[in-house]
């Protein structure tokens, strides 16, 4: 009788056990599921706060709206670019110009092969984009893009101010002018007028002169007159007592060849402008008659 009922008592030993043991396997796989839910549902949130238009969304710290910058040629000009809450999104620049469009820089790293733009990053979220010796290619459209989805963008208007350059030659002694040729006897005075124009305020724009390659410093005169709409900067090089080692292509730039002005000085020691022009031509004519006698000799004795 004893043993019998010891034998109840450990079946329903065994049943207890069994339905506790259920119970926190239903716990245990209750609390998991939930975990996992949980983790979902931050993942998702998190990334959706990084979508555009979102409340954790990066948002450009000067408003959405396009900039207008204009630049002087030759310049140096920074498109500011600041991100706020960027998390761990990529920052990158995109020229656009008609229908053509360049990739400049993803992140800090340069994707374009011109030299003259460089990603200057200026802490804590200025994603600033640089072009040195501004020419007047460069002008278009800048986006500065954040990889969301859709990407967050802000437009730059870069306007490049591309001034007007003439020039003009004056002195005294000069024979004849031909086009760009101006033509000068020896000892005469050469003095040549370079006249920029340009909008807006005077913008530090400076004149260059050259003869060839060669830079000139020396003997020359500027002077800078503003009014409300243009500068007017009138660059002047005076050569008194010229020689034949006066001779030349005069150039005057401001920035960049795009705004140039050139003319070529003759100097003359007691010749004509025609024997200039035409004085290597006679030897060069006698040799190509002569070369096509021959050519009509040869042809009648093979006949």
């Amino acid at each position: 009788m004893e043993k019998a009922h010891c034998t109840v008592h450990r079946q329903a030993l065994w049943i207890l056990c069994f339905h506790v043991v259920c119970s926190l396997s239903f716990i245990a796989e209750n609390i998991s599921t939930t975990e996992i839910t949980m983790d979902v549902n931050l993942i998702d949130e998190n990334h959706h706060q990084h979508e555009a238009g979102s409340k954790w969304s990066p948002l450009f710290e000067d408003g959405p709206g396009p900039v207008n910058v204009t630049a002087r040629i030759g310049s140096t000009v920074q498109l500011n670019c600041k991100i706020q809450l960027l998390y761990d999104k990529t920052v990158t620049w995109v020229h656009r110009k008609s229908d053509d469009i360049q990739l400049l820089t993803v992140g800090r790293q340069v994707h374009s092969s011109d030299q003259r733009i460089s990603l200057s990053f200026r802490y804590p979220n200025n994603w600033r984009l640089q072009i040195v010796y501004i020419t007047d290619r460069d002008d278009g459209v800048y986006e500065c893009q954040v990889a969301t989805h859709p990407p967050t963008t802000k437009k730059t208007y870069l306007r490049v101010d591309v001034p007007t350059v003439r020039m003009s030659v004056t002195g005294t002694g000069d024979v004849t002018r031909g086009g760009s040729d101006v033509f000068f006897k020896t000892g005469s005075t050469l003095e040549i007028v370079c006249k920029v124009v340009h909008a807006g305020s005077n913008n530090g724009s400076k004149v260059s002169w050259y003869r060839g390659p060669q830079t000139i410093s020396t003997g020359i005169t500027e002077r800078t007159s503003n009014d409300s709409s243009y500068t007017t900067i009138v660059s002047i090089l005076k050569i008194k007592h010229v020689q034949k080692t006066h001779s030349g292509n005069y150039t005057c730039l401001v920035g960049s060849p795009s705004a140039s002005a050139a003319v070529t000085i003759h100097i003359l020691n007691g010749d004509q402008p025609a024997a200039v022009h035409d004085g290597n031509s006679g030897p060069l004519v006698c040799c190509v008659a002569g070369w096509w006698l021959l050519t009509l000799c040869c042809l009648v004795l093979s006949s």
